[in-house]
Protein backbone atom coordinates (compact mmCIF):
# COMPACT_ATOMS: atom_id res chain seq x y z
CA UNK A 1 0.00 0.00 0.00
CA UNK A 2 2.80 2.59 0.75
CA UNK A 3 4.76 1.64 -2.38
CA UNK A 4 0.90 2.77 -4.31
CA UNK A 5 0.70 5.55 -2.03
CA UNK A 6 4.15 6.73 -3.36
CA UNK A 7 4.21 6.65 -6.54
CA UNK A 8 0.57 8.63 -6.65
CA UNK A 9 2.54 11.47 -4.32
CA UNK A 10 5.92 11.63 -6.29
CA UNK A 11 3.57 12.51 -9.67
CA UNK A 12 1.44 14.88 -7.32
CA UNK A 13 4.16 16.74 -5.12
CA UNK A 14 7.51 17.99 -5.41
CA UNK A 15 8.43 15.48 -2.46
CA UNK A 16 10.63 12.36 -2.22
CA UNK A 17 10.66 9.30 -0.35
CA UNK A 18 14.35 9.14 1.69
CA UNK A 19 15.86 6.85 4.02
CA UNK A 20 16.35 7.78 7.92
CA UNK A 21 18.84 6.01 10.10
CA UNK A 22 17.01 4.52 13.45
CA UNK A 23 18.04 5.33 16.75
CA UNK A 24 18.62 1.23 16.81
CA UNK A 25 21.82 -0.02 15.50
CA UNK A 26 19.98 -3.24 14.31
CA UNK A 27 16.72 -1.73 12.78
CA UNK A 28 18.30 -0.45 9.70
CA UNK A 29 16.77 2.54 8.42
CA UNK A 30 12.85 3.86 8.67
CA UNK A 31 11.29 5.66 5.42
CA UNK A 32 10.61 9.13 5.63
CA UNK A 33 9.38 11.75 2.54
CA UNK A 34 11.09 14.95 2.19
CA UNK A 35 9.30 17.94 0.54
CA UNK A 36 11.70 20.74 0.05
CA UNK A 37 10.62 24.37 -1.28
CA UNK A 38 12.76 25.19 -4.70
CA UNK A 39 15.68 27.08 -4.22
CA UNK A 40 19.08 26.82 -2.15
CA UNK A 41 17.80 28.15 1.08
CA UNK A 42 18.65 27.56 4.18
CA UNK A 43 14.82 26.71 4.99
CA UNK A 44 13.11 26.65 8.70
CA UNK A 45 11.72 22.39 8.41
CA UNK A 46 8.76 20.45 10.24
CA UNK A 47 9.22 16.64 11.72
CA UNK A 48 5.73 15.54 10.81
CA UNK A 49 5.24 12.42 13.28
CA UNK A 50 1.82 10.36 12.18
CA UNK A 51 -1.10 8.73 14.38
CA UNK A 52 -1.50 5.50 15.77
CA UNK A 53 -3.00 4.18 12.65
CA UNK A 54 0.16 4.84 11.02
CA UNK A 55 1.84 6.07 7.70
CA UNK A 56 -1.42 7.46 5.60
CA UNK A 57 -1.54 9.96 2.75
CA UNK A 58 -2.45 13.10 5.37
CA UNK A 59 1.14 13.17 6.38
CA UNK A 60 2.59 13.56 1.98
CA UNK A 61 -0.57 16.19 2.31
CA UNK A 62 0.92 17.90 5.07
CA UNK A 63 4.35 17.38 3.49
CA UNK A 64 3.91 19.15 0.52
CA UNK A 65 1.53 21.90 1.97
CA UNK A 66 4.13 23.30 4.27
CA UNK A 67 6.45 23.60 1.17
CA UNK A 68 4.14 25.54 -0.62
CA UNK A 69 4.70 28.08 2.44
CA UNK A 70 8.37 27.74 2.36
CA UNK A 71 9.16 25.06 4.78
CA UNK A 72 11.32 21.89 4.21
CA UNK A 73 8.90 18.48 5.75
CA UNK A 74 9.63 15.46 6.84
CA UNK A 75 7.23 13.40 7.44
CA UNK A 76 8.33 10.22 8.87
CA UNK A 77 6.55 6.74 8.57
CA UNK A 78 7.52 4.51 12.45
CA UNK A 79 5.64 1.60 11.44
CA UNK A 80 6.12 0.50 8.12
CA UNK A 81 9.55 -1.15 8.04
CA UNK A 82 9.30 -2.16 11.84
CA UNK A 83 6.30 -4.29 10.46
CA UNK A 84 3.92 -2.30 12.70
CA UNK A 85 0.41 -2.19 11.71
CA UNK A 86 -1.49 -0.61 15.41
CA UNK A 87 -0.23 1.02 17.46
CA UNK A 88 1.62 -1.02 20.73
CA UNK A 89 2.81 -0.13 23.86
CA UNK A 90 6.29 0.04 22.55
CA UNK A 91 5.28 2.70 19.77
CA UNK A 92 5.21 6.01 21.34
CA UNK A 93 8.62 5.38 22.39
CA UNK A 94 10.07 4.31 19.09
CA UNK A 95 8.18 7.37 17.77
CA UNK A 96 9.88 9.86 19.73
CA UNK A 97 12.92 8.61 18.67
CA UNK A 98 12.41 8.82 15.14
CA UNK A 99 11.33 12.74 16.11
CA UNK A 100 14.31 13.17 16.67
CA UNK A 101 16.49 10.94 13.97
CA UNK A 102 14.89 12.84 12.00
CA UNK A 103 16.00 16.35 13.49
CA UNK A 104 19.51 15.26 13.33
CA UNK A 105 18.69 14.52 8.99
CA UNK A 106 17.48 17.67 8.36
CA UNK A 107 20.40 19.52 10.32
CA UNK A 108 22.47 18.04 8.16
CA UNK A 109 20.99 19.23 4.96
CA UNK A 110 23.23 22.45 3.49
CA UNK A 111 19.03 23.45 2.72
CA UNK A 112 17.98 23.47 5.89
CA UNK A 113 18.32 25.94 9.00
CA UNK A 114 19.73 23.11 11.50
CA UNK A 115 18.04 25.36 14.83
CA UNK A 116 15.07 26.51 13.10
CA UNK A 117 13.29 23.04 13.10
CA UNK A 118 9.55 21.93 14.35
CA UNK A 119 7.91 19.16 14.87
CA UNK A 120 4.26 18.31 14.28
CA UNK A 121 2.37 15.59 15.57
CA UNK A 122 -1.31 14.04 15.56
CA UNK A 123 -2.77 11.78 17.87
CA UNK A 124 0.32 9.44 18.63
CA UNK A 125 2.32 11.94 17.02
CA UNK A 126 0.47 14.81 19.09
CA UNK A 127 1.85 13.11 22.35
CA UNK A 128 5.54 12.35 20.96
CA UNK A 129 5.61 16.07 19.46
CA UNK A 130 4.82 17.56 23.38
CA UNK A 131 7.43 14.85 24.55
CA UNK A 132 10.09 16.20 22.59
CA UNK A 133 9.47 20.01 23.72
CA UNK A 134 8.75 19.16 27.36
CA UNK A 135 11.23 20.63 29.73
CA UNK A 136 12.76 17.67 32.24
CA UNK A 137 11.76 14.96 29.88
CA UNK A 138 13.27 11.93 29.35
CA UNK A 139 13.55 12.68 25.97
CA UNK A 140 14.98 16.34 26.52
CA UNK A 141 17.98 14.32 29.02
CA UNK A 142 18.73 11.78 26.38
CA UNK A 143 18.72 13.94 23.45
CA UNK A 144 21.29 16.85 22.34
CA UNK A 145 19.23 18.54 19.74
CA UNK A 146 16.28 20.56 20.40
CA UNK A 147 13.15 20.98 18.47
CA UNK A 148 12.46 25.14 18.78
CA UNK A 149 8.66 24.62 18.42
CA UNK A 150 5.96 21.93 18.40
CA UNK A 151 2.20 21.61 17.06
CA UNK A 152 -0.06 18.98 18.36
CA UNK A 153 -3.43 17.70 17.03
CA UNK A 154 -5.29 16.25 19.21
CA UNK A 155 -3.16 14.47 21.51
CA UNK A 156 -3.29 12.98 24.82
CA UNK A 157 -2.25 15.63 27.30
CA UNK A 158 -2.53 14.03 30.84
CA UNK A 159 1.01 12.72 30.99
CA UNK A 160 2.83 15.82 30.00
CA UNK A 161 3.60 18.45 32.39
CA UNK A 162 2.89 21.54 30.21
CA UNK A 163 5.92 23.50 31.29
CA UNK A 164 7.92 23.20 27.94
CA UNK A 165 11.17 24.03 26.40
CA UNK A 166 9.74 25.92 23.48
CA UNK A 167 6.59 27.96 21.66
CA UNK A 168 3.93 24.50 21.46
CA UNK A 169 0.25 24.78 19.88
CA UNK A 170 -2.14 22.53 20.47
CA UNK A 171 -5.54 21.84 18.49
CA UNK A 172 -8.00 19.51 20.32
CA UNK A 173 -11.65 19.12 19.38
CA UNK A 174 -14.57 19.96 22.41
CA UNK A 175 -16.02 16.86 21.92
CA UNK A 176 -13.35 14.48 21.20
CA UNK A 177 -13.53 11.51 23.97
CA UNK A 178 -10.61 9.98 23.07
CA UNK A 179 -7.77 12.74 23.98
CA UNK A 180 -10.27 14.89 25.97
CA UNK A 181 -9.99 18.58 25.79
CA UNK A 182 -10.19 18.42 29.71
CA UNK A 183 -6.92 17.06 29.92
CA UNK A 184 -5.42 19.56 27.32
CA UNK A 185 -6.98 22.31 29.73
CA UNK A 186 -5.69 20.52 32.83
CA UNK A 187 -2.12 20.71 31.48
CA UNK A 188 -2.25 24.05 30.62
CA UNK A 189 -3.42 25.31 33.73
CA UNK A 190 -1.18 23.37 36.05
CA UNK A 191 -4.02 21.63 36.82
CA UNK A 192 -3.46 17.53 38.60
CA UNK A 193 -4.93 15.54 36.82
CA UNK A 194 -6.10 11.36 37.25
CA UNK A 195 -2.92 9.84 38.08
CA UNK A 196 -0.83 13.52 37.06
CA UNK A 197 0.46 15.37 39.44
CA UNK A 198 2.08 18.53 38.08
CA UNK A 199 4.47 20.86 39.91
CA UNK A 200 4.23 24.74 39.76
CA UNK A 201 5.80 26.27 36.26
CA UNK A 202 5.63 28.60 33.23
CA UNK A 203 3.21 27.03 30.93
CA UNK A 204 3.10 30.25 29.06
CA UNK A 205 4.97 28.62 26.30
CA UNK A 206 1.58 26.44 25.27
CA UNK A 207 -1.60 27.97 23.22
CA UNK A 208 -4.53 25.47 23.30
CA UNK A 209 -7.61 25.68 21.22
CA UNK A 210 -10.36 23.62 21.58
CA UNK A 211 -12.64 23.71 18.43
CA UNK A 212 -16.56 23.62 19.75
CA UNK A 213 -18.52 20.29 18.22
CA UNK A 214 -15.45 18.78 16.83
CA UNK A 215 -14.38 14.66 17.60
CA UNK A 216 -10.88 13.11 17.49
CA UNK A 217 -9.60 13.13 14.00
CA UNK A 218 -11.16 16.16 13.06
CA UNK A 219 -8.82 16.78 10.11
CA UNK A 220 -8.33 13.20 8.61
CA UNK A 221 -9.39 13.87 5.15
CA UNK A 222 -10.80 10.12 4.45
CA UNK A 223 -13.26 11.05 7.24
CA UNK A 224 -14.69 14.05 4.51
CA UNK A 225 -17.49 11.94 3.08
CA UNK A 226 -18.72 10.05 5.90
CA UNK A 227 -20.70 10.73 8.82
CA UNK A 228 -18.33 9.53 11.14
CA UNK A 229 -16.82 5.79 12.23
CA UNK A 230 -15.89 4.06 15.80
CA UNK A 231 -12.38 3.12 16.45
CA UNK A 232 -11.43 1.42 19.34
CA UNK A 233 -14.71 2.55 20.85
CA UNK A 234 -14.32 5.92 20.12
CA UNK A 235 -15.66 8.43 17.61
CA UNK A 236 -13.86 9.86 14.41
CA UNK A 237 -15.45 12.70 12.30
CA UNK A 238 -14.40 14.74 10.31
CA UNK A 239 -14.91 18.98 10.56
CA UNK A 240 -14.20 21.57 7.67
CA UNK A 241 -14.78 24.28 9.97
CA UNK A 242 -11.90 22.75 12.44
CA UNK A 243 -9.83 21.64 9.84
CA UNK A 244 -9.55 25.18 8.09
CA UNK A 245 -9.16 26.70 11.35
CA UNK A 246 -6.46 24.74 12.19
CA UNK A 247 -4.73 25.03 9.06
CA UNK A 248 -4.68 28.75 9.31
CA UNK A 249 -3.43 28.47 12.90
CA UNK A 250 -0.81 26.24 11.99
CA UNK A 251 0.75 28.71 9.32
CA UNK A 252 0.53 31.51 11.32
CA UNK A 253 2.15 29.55 14.37
CA UNK A 254 5.10 28.49 12.05
CA UNK A 255 5.66 32.13 10.40
CA UNK A 256 5.58 33.54 14.15
CA UNK A 257 8.25 31.19 15.36
CA UNK A 258 9.87 29.65 12.46
CA UNK A 259 9.49 32.88 9.57
CA UNK A 260 9.90 31.37 6.33
CA UNK A 261 10.25 33.66 3.29
CA UNK A 262 7.46 34.62 0.80
CA UNK A 263 4.62 31.53 1.32
CA UNK A 264 2.26 31.19 -1.33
Amino acid sequence: MLMLMAGAALRANAGQFVDVESARTNEGRLIGYLARPSGLGPFPAVVILHTSAGFRSDMLSWADRLRRWGYVALAVDSFGRRGIEVANNASQGEQLADAFQALRFLKKQPFVRADDVAVLGFSLGGISALAALERGSVAAKIFTDKFRAGIAFYPDCAGTSGIMTGPTLVLVGELDDWTPAAACEAMVAGRDDLGVSRTPGDRSMVELVVYPGAHHGFDIADLRFTSGVQSKGHRLEYNDAATRDSIERVRTFLQRTLPAGSAK
